[in-house]
């Protein structure tokens, strides 16, 4: 009997290592870069959803006069378009049940952003409004959908730019295209704690909030929602990931997110030139 109990352990014990090694190889990042990132992204541009909305020209402009840096989502149009918007529906900014994808440019261009002048704005018209400030482009997609014409544009567009512009995405497959395509472009994997990506199912959801995908996307950092948690996170501040925060919204945000590790901040509705 102590022979077989110690049998027991020991298969015991190899298979915690084995688990232990395939949880380290699945969530480590790229760690072989040297880059720079600001201290904080204006989340949407410098808005306040009643004169200037979210991810509107005006909102970037505003950014780029305080010499802040900007976070920003792009996604296609039906006729191949980018723009950038944040939803997947138009509802919430325009008050009408369509989803950008099934609306060609001008047929969005002919709604308004929360009842001001101002229309969705094409990728390319926000770059030159931008001032070669840092940008922070969160690349939207539907589910595990990967479409190589969209992000060959939206790759072209960031070519253009005159100053840093990283990539970021919830989709480590995106991530991966960027990596095997365009490796010089630097990478963050978006992420947060489980019960905030449900929407992907419970298996899904726990592999992205651990973050046990960045094997494949190989992440040069990770922007991750700063009051979640997850062993996948944990690990990743172990490896010295640089980690972001999202989204903060004041100077107690961002000293608690400090506190846990984070060095950039993506904010909102306070005075970041402060951070």
């Amino acid at each position: 009997m102590p022979n077989l109990a110690t049998a027991v352990l020991m298969v015991a014990i190899i298979i915690f290592l084995l688990l232990a090694c395939a949880f380290v190889y699945l969530t480590t990042p790229n760690k072989w870069r040297i880059y720079d990132l600001p201290a904080v992204y204006c989340h949407r541009g410098y808005f306040d959803n009643e004169e200037i909305p979210e991810n509107s020209l005006p909102a970037f402009e505003k950014s780029a006069e305080k010499g802040l840096a900007i976070e920003l989502d792009v996604r296609p149009t039906r006729d191949r378009e980018i723009v950038v918007f944040h939803d997947s529906n138009i509802s919430r900014m325009c008050g009408a049940d369509k989803r950008v994808r099934d609306l060609s440019f001008a047929e969005l261009s002919e709604y308004r952003l929360l009842g001001t002048e101002e229309r969705i704005p094409l990728f390319s018209e926000v770059l030159k409004v931008c001032g070669g400030v840092p940008i922070y482009c969160e690349v939207k997609t539907e589910g595990a959908e990967v479409e190589p014409e969209f992000l060959r544009k939206v790759y072209e567009l960031i070519k253009s730019y005159d100053g840093q512009i990283v990539v970021v995405s919830f989709s480590p497959f995106v991530l991966k295209w960027f990596r095997e395509n365009h490796p010089e472009l630097i990478r963050g994997q978006l992420s947060a704690g489980a019960k905030h990506l449900g929407g992907n199912g419970r298996a899904v959801a726990f592999y992205l909030s651990n973050l046990m995908t960045n094997f494949m996307a190989k992440p040069d950092f990770v922007s991750y929602r700063f009051d979640d948690k997850s062993l996948g996170l944990f690990m990743n501040k172990i490896y010295g990931t640089r980690l972001v925060a999202w989204t903060v919204r004041s100077m107690e945000d961002v000293e608690t997110a400090a506190m846990a590790g984070y060095s950039t901040f993506v904010g909102e509705h306070f005075d970041m030139t402060e951070v």
